[in-house]
């Protein structure tokens, strides 16, 4: 899981996308520079605001491609 968003947050140009959790949320990632990665957690900052999101490597479900707008 973790090599799949490696290569998400590396990818040029890079497409936006969002994160599926076993619990059924969603977190969007709009910047590949507001993700931080370690080996068992990754941490989602939220643009122009103080709020982020922790989360397990094990609570990811699935990656979805963000539509265009």
């Amino acid at each position: 899981m973790l090599q799949s968003l490696e290569e998400l947050l590396n990818k040029i140009p890079f497409e936006p996308f969002r994160i599926v959790l076993t619990s059924g949320s969603m977190i969007e990632v709009t910047d590949p520079h507001l993700v931080a990665m370690g080996q068992s957690q990754i941490t989602v900052y939220y643009p122009r605001s103080d709020r982020w999101a922790m989360l397990r490597v094990n609570q990811i479900a699935a990656f979805e491609a963000l539509e265009a707008a």
